[in-house]
């Protein structure tokens, strides 16, 4: 799993390390965009809530697992207050799921924590996980 975050927060800085705008980068001698870039990484919205939610299934459940977790998807992609919502699987262990959610502020979060779709998904999913769930919330 720590490869994945890795991968992740490697492929995240390269391309908000990149330059903008065509001029060069400050390794060809021309002005360098990088620090903005960053900043803009690390300056997110004051009110918008992010998760990482990850687990692991029971081996030869991912397919199971991803036409349960699919339905929670598509529906908490049209409430009011999500910004964005996409569960990945690991290429290097199949069994490893990682949601990540964004949402306009707490209480909207809070709305699909609470929500009939996210109750269905942890009712459907029990006797499938082969781990807690973990959530980190930003």
């Amino acid at each position: 799993m720590k490869k994945i975050g890795i991968l992740l927060i490697s492929l995240a800085m390269t391309g908000a390390m990149s330059c903008k705008g065509g001029k060069k980068c400050c390794q060809g001698g021309g002005e360098c965009t990088h620090q903005a870039a960053v900043a803009e990484v690390q300056q997110p919205k004051k009110d918008k809530k992010v998760i990482v939610a990850r687990l692991t299934v029971k081996e030869g459940l991912e397919k199971a697992f991803i036409e349960v977790a699919s339905k929670l998807v598509i529906a908490t992609r049209q409430e009011e207050g999500n910004l964005f919502y996409s569960l990945y699987q690991s290429p290097l262990n199949p069994a490893e799921f990682i949601f990540y959610e964004e949402y306009k502020d707490d209480a909207a979060f809070q709305t699909h924590a609470s929500s009939a779709h996210f109750a269905a998904f942890a009712e459907g999913i029990k006797d499938m996980t082969a781990s807690d769930l973990i959530v980190d919330e930003f």
